[in-house]
């Protein structure tokens, strides 16, 4: 992990992922299994930083947003409404809630994809960042009010993506601690993987020969030297 660009110029690998976020950082570890990957992130890393991990101090990096250097960084969604992501090692899942749940049945089929693959990557994921969750008065309270709203059943704790009421998974374990995307970093083959934070990506250069599949080629550099 570093934020020194020259530190990776003349280096080859056979991947590069832009954007170490909750598609990224996972994508990256399950990659450097078999392949070399450089992992590019915006941002910095959050382990040092316990307003991002404690749950304490849940909310914190929402009170402070600019354009360029926050944590948290504002935008407007497709359909207009204002919302905050994460410009941080570990994306949004660095600052959200930390809910969790899975994708329903009916999406899965509907988009195709292998069902014994889906269920492994959840669980794949879930040994390392999800937890059970500890119900408060506030939970519990929004809990009754959505069964005496006629939000039935009630299906207590589930990963699923169900019907009715239900209390899913969290980002945070038993001692308030956030677990992040990038922990999953730690799944993959350390050797494989190289994470360059504080780093945007200039411009992607597609080349091809002719004789095979177009490669894509990106160009880090510092924050200081990107317009």
């Amino acid at each position: 992990m570093t934020s020194n660009v020259k530190e990776v110029l003349g280096k080859s690998f056979d991947y590069i992922i832009v954007g170490g976020g909750t598609a990224g950082c996972p994508l990256a570890a399950t990659l450097s299994e078999k392949f070399s990957v450089l992992l590019i992130e915006r941002g910095g890393s959050p382990y040092e930083n316990p307003m991002l991990l404690d749950k304490k101090y849940f909310g914190f990096p929402f009170l402070q947003t600019d354009e360029f250097s926050s944590v948290a960084q504002r935008f407007i969604s497709r359909d207009g409404v204002p919302n905050l992501r994460g410009r941080i090692l570990g994306g949004t899942s660095t600052i959200n809630a930390g809910f969790y749940s899975r994708a329903s049945a009916d999406f899965i089929k509907r988009v195709g994809w292998d069902e014994k693959l889906v269920k492994e990557a959840y669980e794949w994921a879930e040994s390392k960042v999800v937890f059970k969750p500890l119900l408060t008065k506030w939970n519990s309270a929004v809990k009754s009010g959505l069964l005496e709203a006629g939000i039935l059943p009630y299906n207590g704790f589930s990963w699923d993506h169900i019907a009715g009421t239900k209390f899913g998974g969290t980002l945070f374990d038993a001692n308030r601690k956030r677990h992040i995307s990038a922990d999953l970093l730690e799944r993959g083959n350390s050797s494989n993987i190289v994470v360059l934070l504080n780093a945007t990506v200039k411009n992607i250069v597609f080349r091809s020969d002719g004789k095979q599949n177009e490669n894509t080629d990106t160009v880090p550099t510092p924050n200081n030297l990107y317009t």
